[in-house]
């Protein structure tokens, strides 16, 4: 399973739009990739460029996405709803493993 983990230089998760660089975890062979995001700045091109990378699963938290990326990715992409900040703490816990085809509005959802 490849998931991918929008960070901060950190390695923090941060929503798609401050994503600095695109952490991609194979839990097959536990190789970490960390790509550049050349779509910082914009929650939907940052989600342009890992639907690009064909993962399996995102992680998300509440304010990750925007409505657009959401979907955009639907049917693409499994979201796993995850506790964890620290990409480390994901991937070691495998915060991922229960992931969902669809997130409840609030996880999307952009507050005014």
């Amino acid at each position: 399973m490849k998931v991918a983990i929008p960070c901060n230089k950190e390695k923090m998760l941060v929503p798609l739009d401050q994503a600095e660089i695109i952490l991609l975890y194979d839990d097959s062979d536990k190789s970490i990739k960390e790509n550049d995001n050349m779509g910082y700045g914009s929650k939907e091109a940052t989600m342009s460029m890992i639907l690009g990378e064909a993962p399996d699963v995102i992680a998300v938290k509440e304010g990750i996405m925007c409505p657009g990326s959401y979907m955009m990715s639907q049917g693409s992409i499994k979201y796993a709803l995850v506790k964890s900040d620290s990409a480390n703490d994901i991937i070691a816990n495998k915060e991922y493993e229960n992931a969902k085809d669809e997130l409840e509005e609030v996880v999307f959802a952009e507050n005014d």
